[in-house]
C-alpha cells in the first residue's frame, strides 16, 4: 500500500512510504515531485499510481508513481487547480477527476486523465 504526502499544522510532505500489511512495516520509497495534501492517488491498470492535485504546491499538477522503480515522475497537469476532489478509474483506463475546491471556491467541473 502506497502512503504519500499529507500535512499537519503547515508542514506538508513530499515523502512516500510503502506499507506491508503482512509484516506491519513501513518502508520509505521515492519522494513526490511536490509536497501535497488533500490530493488523490489512483491505481492505474498498468500498476502505476496517478497522484493528482492537492493543496500547497501541487494544486494543478499530477505525477505517476512507478512501483517497479520506486520513483515519481511529473505527468500532464490538470486543467484546473483542485484539492479535496475525487478521482475514479473508469473501465477504459482513464481517470475521471471531479469537483474539489481551489482559491476560487468550490468546483463544479470535471476532467479526464488519459
Amino acid at each position: 500500500m502506497l502512503i504519500d504526502g499529507g500535512g499537519d499544522s503547515g508542514n506538508y510532505l513530499a515523502s512516500a512510504e510503502l506499507y506491508d500489511p503482512v509484516t506491519g512495516t513501513f518502508t520509505l520509497t521515492g519522494s513526490m515531485t511536490v509536497a501535497r495534501e488533500l490530493h488523490t492517488a489512483t491505481l492505474l491498470l498498468d500498476g502505476t499510481v496517478l497522484i493528482a492535485g492537492g493543496d500547497v504546491s501541487g494544486r494543478a499538477s499530477a505525477e505517476l508513481y512507478d512501483p517497479m522503480t520506486g520513483t515519481f515522475t511529473a505527468t500532464g497537469s490538470m486543467t484546473a487547480a483542485r484539492s479535496d476532489h475525487t478521482a475514479t478509474l473508469l473501465p477504459n483506463g482513464t481517470v475521471l477527476i471531479v469537483g474539489g475546491d481551489n482559491a476560487g471556491g468550490v468546483l463544479a467541473s470535471a476532467e479526464l486523465y488519459e
